[in-house]
């Protein structure tokens, strides 16, 4: 091989090694590939959990992932459940509108890859709505009808209890004393007209 043949080769090898040298660090990052719903989606029932998909598996404990729904409120409802390259995150949902989902995951570099996706809930979520106007009034007048009636301790009284003890009183004592009171007089009479007849 001669002296120009041995550059080419030199110099194709060299390229070779620039480019697998810029690839490395590229080929070492993980990447985020989709999500379920997908960015930008719009839903109408709000899913049980909200999918994350990447490149390479992802590690558990340096993964984080948040939720934030309308107003700044989390709507991650517990802790993100890890299989191989998908990560499942509890959802929460709440009022509608726009939920953005945030993850960051490891890289091999040492350099975390982070991102976020946004979708859509078109109505509230069952728990999130407000109460109906007839359940709103029977909480409203619910303490009246369980209002207790004060007691008193006055006494019942028989209207009728003194005609009843009248009516059962006996009557011949009455009539016993009466008969004796006559005798009585009676006989007292004779007695003294007895007195006052003169001896013969």
């Amino acid at each position: 091989m001669g002296l120009r043949g041995t550059r080419w080769t030199l110099a194709v090898c060299a390229g070779l090694l620039a480019a697998l040298a810029g690839a490395s660090p590229a080929l070492a990052h993980n990447s985020f590939t989709g999500s379920s719903p997908e960015d930008r989606a719009t839903v109408d029932t709000a899913p049980k959990e909200i999918e994350l998909r990447f490149l390479d598996a992802v590690e558990e404990d340096s993964t984080t992932i948040t939720i934030t729904g309308p107003g700044g409120a989390s709507s991650l409802s517990g802790t993100p459940r890890f299989d191989g390259k998908k990560v499942f995150a509890p959802f929460k949902p709440g009022p509608a509108g726009d939920y953005k989902v945030t993850y960051e995951i490891p890289s091999d570099d040492g350099h975390p890859v982070t991102g976020d996706f946004t979708f859509t809930l078109s109505a509230a979520a069952a728990s999130a709505a407000s109460p109906t106007p007839s359940a709103a009034l029977t909480s409203a007048v619910a303490p009246a009808t369980t209002e207790a009636v004060p007691a008193t301790d006055a006494p019942v009284l028989n209207p009728t209890a003194g005609d009843s003890t009248d009516q059962n009183t006996p009557w011949w004592p009455w009539a016993v004393g009466g008969v004796l009171l006559v005798i009585a007089i009676a006989g007292g009479t004779i007695a003294w007209g007895r007195t006052r007849t003169p001896t013969p």
